[in-house]
């Protein structure tokens, strides 16, 4: 079954264990300023970042999670 979620801040395809997922957001403070965003994709337990998701600069990233929270990350690449 395919779950499909997308919305002017970003979306999320699923199917099964693998999704893709992106998003952009809205600066809290300055109404029109776009922080950094981010676009994942997903295989079970681990993904591959790019952009800015759980880290606090922009790059690459290899992510292993366990029931929902991360459990290692790799750096291919930061800027």
């Amino acid at each position: 079954m395919i779950f499909v979620n997308i919305d002017s801040e970003g979306g999320l395809v699923q199917l099964g264990d693998y999704s893709i997922s992106w998003g952009n957001s809205e600066d809290p403070f300055f109404e029109n300023h776009r922080l950094e965003g981010f676009c994942a994709f997903n295989a079970g337990q681990m993904s591959i970042e790019f952009g800015c998701v759980d880290q606090d600069r922009p790059g690459i990233y290899l992510v292993r999670y366990e029931d929902g929270d991360v459990r290692s990350v790799q750096t291919i690449l930061s800027f």
